[in-house]
């Protein structure tokens, strides 16, 4: 038997986050067995934002097919990445293979890919036998932002901690019930925020200040610029108008690199003005606008 959750304002949150969707599910050793899926996507303050859940026996290709088909997407492939941990846990390979899927640039990906073959070539086979679509950043065919991959099932199970001896219609409702409060705390921090840049999202753009500092600014046009690494000499070529740099970092992330500041430091203008509308506050609101009301009483309802 399956069953399946999605509330409204989860759903209506979605359409204001980056359209990326992250799947994953985890085991509930609890009286209950059974495996709790989820599929959620990360809000404005890079906090994950959940959308659906469904208690189904066992994963496996039916109980992901039947998940995915509800949420609307297909995420049926399991999350093979974080096996490498397990598996190979020799010569770096833990921080080798995160490296490699981040990289930005292909020639960056490959480098590291190579090394990866030196030290370990069963751990570079496995990866070999994974669509490189699926985990590196750099083959990825739409914008995948900063998520890739996800740690959720472990953060989920904490929460869920004391609904574990829960009958499943129980643990729904503890899910409800843990979602209204979540939208809530959102809210409040959202009323107290200052400026239309979330909390993490400017702590990340900050860093890509300070690092900035020193670069050579050389204008092309009015908006395109030559930016230069002094020690390295290494140029890079950033647009401002259409929000690219040739690290790749500034359309990938949806965020200024160092290059696009310099750049706009030198006409002057605010680097928030070029911060994605995905990670702005006025759009982290809109995310949850909904509200979550309680299950009405069902002798209350008139079904006619």
């Amino acid at each position: 038997m399956y069953a399946f959750t999605s509330l409204k304002a989860c759903i209506d949150g979605w359409h204001h986050l980056r359209k990326v969707l992250v799947v994953d599910g985890t085991h509930m050793f609890w009286k209950y067995k059974g495996i709790l899926l989820s599929a959620s996507g990360q809000d404005a303050d890079c906090r994950v934002f959940h959308i659906a859940f469904a208690v189904v026996d066992s994963e496996n290709s039916d109980s992901w097919k039947w998940f995915s088909e509800r949420c609307a997407a297909i995420f049926a492939a399991k999350d093979k990445m974080r096996n490498v941990d397990y598996k190979y846990k020799g010569m770096n390979q833990k921080q080798m293979v995160p490296r490699a899927a981040e990289a930005f640039k292909v020639s960056e990906f490959q480098k590291i890919y190579d090394l990866i073959k030196l030290t370990d070539w069963r751990c570079w086979d496995y990866l070999e036998k994974i669509d490189k679509k699926l985990w590196i950043r750099s083959h990825f065919e739409e914008i995948r932002f900063n998520l890739m991959t996800s740690n959720i099932a472990g953060s989920l199970n904490k929460a869920l901690l004391r609904a574990r001896d829960s009958s499943i219609m129980a643990l729904l409702e503890f899910i409800r019930r843990m979602l209204t409060r979540w939208f809530e705390c959102r809210r409040y921090d959202i009323s107290k925020r200052q400026g239309n840049i979330p909390k993490i999202i400017n702590e990340i753009v900050v860093e890509h200040l300070v690092l900035s500092t020193g670069l050579l600014v050389l204008p092309c046009s009015t908006w395109q610029f030559e930016v230069t690494h002094k020690p390295t000499k290494y140029s890079f070529v950033v647009d401002l108008e259409k929000r690219t740099c040739s690290c790749l970092e500034f359309q990938m992330l949806g965020l200024p690199c160092r290059h696009a500041i310099a750049a706009a430091s030198f006409r002057k203008m605010e680097y928030a003005l070029f911060v994605s509308q995905y990670h702005v506050k006025d759009t982290w609101s809109e995310t949850v606008k909904g509200i979550i009301l309680p299950i009405p009483n069902p002798e209350d309802i008139n079904i006619s």
